[in-house]
Order: C-alpha cells, then structure tokens, then sequence
C-alpha cells in the first residue's frame, strides 16, 4: 500500500465518534418487567380456563358452613347473655304440683311428670308431699334465695332454717302461712317439698328426730343381732325377734322371717323376680297372686300404694287387705343382684315394720 494512503487511514481513524452508553435504573427496570408479566397473566387469564363446577360448589359449600357455624355461634352467645342478664325472680312459672301458693323453681321439672295420673303419684301427692328435678349446674343456694323472695310475697312467713347435719332438726327452710306449714328441703339433689303443722314447722320437726333417735337408742341399749353374713340383706335385729330362714319359690332365693318373742307381729322379706323396666307394683301384683296361690282363702287384695325411698333405690310402701288380716307392705329393690323384694308385716300395728323399712340396707359385696 502506498505510503499516502496508510496516512490518509490512520488520520480518519482518530475522527470516528463513539456515543456513550446510557446509564439505567435498575429498581425502575425490575418494576416494569413485573408490571408486563402481571398484565399478560391477566390478559391471559381472560382467554383461558374457567375454574370447574366441582370447585364452584366446594366453595359455595363452605361459604354456607362458615355462615351457619358463624350464625349458631353468635346465637349461643345471645342466648348466654341474655339468661345472664334475665333474673330467676323475673320467670314466670306455676304452682308446685299439690302445693297451694308455692311457686315452681325456674327451670326444675315435677319428677313423675310422665306419671301424674299413676295411683302411687296421687297417694304421693295426697300425703304432702312433691318434689322437683334440678337442672345439673343448679344451685341450691340459688334455690333458697328465691323463695326467701318469692314466698313472703304469697303470705308465707320464714319460721326456721335448719342446716345440714343438725341432730336435733331435720334441714330445710320451713314456712308457715295461716294454719298449715311448709317444708322445702334438697334430697337426691332435688327440691323437695313436705305439708306440715305449723307446730312441725315452728320447731323443725324435732319430735320426728327425737322418735327417731330413741329407737335407735333402744336397739343399741337392748342387744342386737345380725343377718347371715352371705343374706343379700344387712339389718340389726333386737335380740327380742327371732331370725330364720327358708327356701323362696324365685329362683331358690332366701326368704327371712321375724317374729317377735312373746308378741303378735311378724316380718317377712321375700324375693320376688328380676327387677325390670315394669313398674314396681307389677311386682306387688306378683307377691298378692303368690299368697293367694299358697292359700285359696287368703283372698288379699292392695288396699293402698305409694312412692317411697330409700338410701339405695326408690320402693313403694302401702297395705294389702287378706281375709284373717291387714299387711303393711312395702317393695324394695337390691340394685346390686338386681332382685326385686317384698317386706311384709302383720299385724298394722306393728311398730318394728317401719324401722326394718328404714334401717334395712342391700350387702355391697364389692366393700365387704
């Protein structure tokens, strides 16, 4: 190459203009690329797919739920409130069954509900008495002071208040309006309600307690003697009865007998059937056809039934009319063998019957 032309290359070379790169912010850059992708999701979303049925209802499904969860919720706490901020003293309520100016506890419910029109439940009521179930959180504090508010405002005066464990008074609140008394005491946990002379109410029914303790001083101080140790039965017996036994027509069970030395009255406890679901004078029914059976002339018939109970189970006591005499009766049940007796005694003056009644008692044979 000649040497001109080399020169002539060389000096338009250093000429040549080069721009400069422009700077970019890359924060500013990150931001648009996110922008454009998010725009084409969505333009791409609208062409595309639709979300299926079965996902439609799945979710309708649980929008309805979390509704009605929500609702039963927010209804519960309405109701709470609103039993909270509502008074026992502001709900209406009627008049204890058999029981003239009492009114109901708020939220209790007359135990034999199911069975006003049994003959048992009208001896029940005839005599007196009537009783409530509580609700299972009840308080019977709460119990006592709604009828130190209720009843004054019926005319009922507040003559006595007997704790639990006196051993001179029976417990409960006893009222007195005109010439008739009220007893309103808790038993099995239930309210418990007892017409009594204004002279039981006055004083608490301490001449009951009195009889009481004096029987039972009476056997301690006169000797007393025990059943079999395998009797299905624990009871102390004076030493003025007699005890034997014999063999029963049910299932070869044990019948006892006492009888009194030197006087006229006998006890009798006789196995009877399986306890069931019938009622307990299906089973006095049973004892009336077995007397009657062992002798055409007995003829026995039921004069009178009522509800009773004991510390193990409820019984039915009363008095059954045969040709030679009048038997107090009474049905109790053995909840531990699930055996159904009957404790019977002649004549109806008898004094014993009532303590055997009160003092006799199942064998638990899982604490012997």
């Amino acid at each position: 190459m000649p040497k001109d032309k080399y020169l002539t290359k060389k000096k338009l070379s250093k000429n040549i203009y080069l721009p400069k790169r422009k700077s970019f912010d890359t924060k500013l850059l990150k931001k648009k690329r996110t922008k454009s992708k998010l725009v084409s999701y969505v333009k791409n979303s609208k062409g595309g797919k639709k979300p299926s049925k079965f996902l439609i209802k799945l979710f309708l499904l649980i929008l309805v739920a979390g509704s009605l969860i929500g609702l039963i919720y927010f209804s519960i706490l309405f109701v709470s409130n609103l039993r909270k901020n509502t008074s026992l003293l502001d709900i209406e309520t009627g008049e204890v069954v058999g029981m003239k100016d009492v009114p109901i506890f708020p939220n209790s419910h007359f135990i034999f509900e199911g069975d006003i029109d049994n003959e048992m439940v009208r001896n029940f009521l005839s005599n007196g008495n009537s009783a409530y179930r509580l609700l299972p959180k009840s308080n019977l504090t709460e119990v006592f002071d709604y009828y130190n508010t209720k009843l004054p405002l019926l005319g009922w005066n507040l003559v006595n208040t007997v704790p639990e464990g006196s051993e001179t008074m029976k417990n409960g609140q006893y009222w007195v309006k005109d010439d008739k008394g009220l007893r309103i005491f808790s038993k099995y946990n239930d309210i418990w309600y007892e017409s009594i002379t204004v002279k039981d109410a006055n004083e608490g029914l301490a001449e009951r307690v009195k009889n009481e303790t004096e029987r039972d001083l009476l056997l301690a101080t006169e000797g007393v003697q025990d059943l079999l140790p395998d009797f299905p039965w624990v009871l102390q017996v004076p030493k003025e009865y007699i005890i034997s036994y014999s063999v029963s027509e049910f299932n070869n069970l044990r019948k006892m007998d006492l009888k009194e030395i030197g006087g006229e009255e006998k006890i009798s406890l006789t196995p009877i059937g399986n306890y069931s679901d019938k009622g307990l004078d299906y089973f006095l029914d049973l004892y009336i056809e077995l007397l009657n059976k062992q002798s055409e002339s007995n003829n026995c018939a039921i004069s009178r039934t009522e509800l009773a109970y004991t510390e193990y189970a409820r019984a039915l006591k009363g008095k059954i009319s045969c040709a030679e005499s009048t038997h107090q009766i009474a049905v109790i049940v053995d909840p531990y063998r699930g055996v159904v007796y009957i404790l019977d005694g002649v004549p109806t003056t008898g004094t014993y019957f009532e303590t055997v009644f009160t003092n006799i008692k199942p064998l638990d044979n899982k604490r012997s």
